[in-house]
């Protein structure tokens, strides 16, 4: 009982921490009004790996496949904060899945916000709605952490003299292309449109979530 009240405590500390999050860029360079102090690589003399760069400009599936070398599905959280034990323990214990579950339901909604544009058909229309709301029911079985990177930035305010620091961290998880395709195609096994089912899976195979937050 004590673990679990502890387990509900860290997560309403961390919700408090967190709910203030706005989307923002992450590191820049050192000569913008955001500077880098250390990261990961910096104890071992380790420069920022390609794939951090990737996420940062314009990332898609088959760049950030090709700049880590992985041929799964790829999902990128990015969050920061003032101490970086607590998110990383929080992003990769709680935070990530939830994210990750968010962003399949987001790309079902853009899927089926461009069928009912796309389609004058009423039962098109009936059926795209019937797959928004079965987003949440694809399970993500197989979910892995791939790899991760952070770095701890300062960033000048309008007063020379005043400033804030933060941690960036970004992790990647990964999932099997054909398990994930199997998983898409299992929430949606008793709707009986073959096709809208095959195009909604095309589509969330290379839809990406690559989210950055910062307090």
């Amino acid at each position: 009982m004590k673990k679990v009240c502890k387990f509900l405590f860290i997560c309403l500390v961390g919700i408090v921490l967190l709910s203030g999050c706005t989307s923002t860029p992450k590191v820049k360079d050192a000569s913008g009004t955001t500077e880098v102090l250390e990261h990961k690589g910096t104890r071992w003399g380790v420069a920022q790996p390609s794939w951090v760069n990737t996420v940062l400009s314009t990332p898609n599936q088959k760049t950030l496949s090709k700049d880590l070398g992985i041929d799964k599905h790829i999902w990128v959280i990015s969050k920061s904060g003032k101490d970086l034990d607590f998110l990383q323990t929080w992003v990769d214990q709680v935070d990530a899945r939830a994210e990750i579950a968010a962003s399949i339901k987001q790309g079902v909604a853009d899927f089926v916000g461009a069928k009912e544009k796309g389609e004058d058909s009423e039962i098109v229309v009936k059926d795209v709605e019937r797959y928004s709301s079965r987003a949440e029911m694809v399970v993500l079985s197989g979910l892995n952490k791939e790899i991760d990177w952070w770095s701890k930035t300062r960033t000048r305010l309008n007063k020379k003299s005043d400033y804030v620091e933060l941690y960036d961290y970004m992790v990647v998880y990964s999932l099997d292309e054909k398990l994930y395709e199997n998983q898409i195609k299992e929430a949606y096994k008793d709707l009986y449109d073959e096709k809208l089912t095959q195009e909604l899976v095309e589509y969330l195979k290379n839809y990406t979530l690559v989210e950055s937050k910062s307090e």
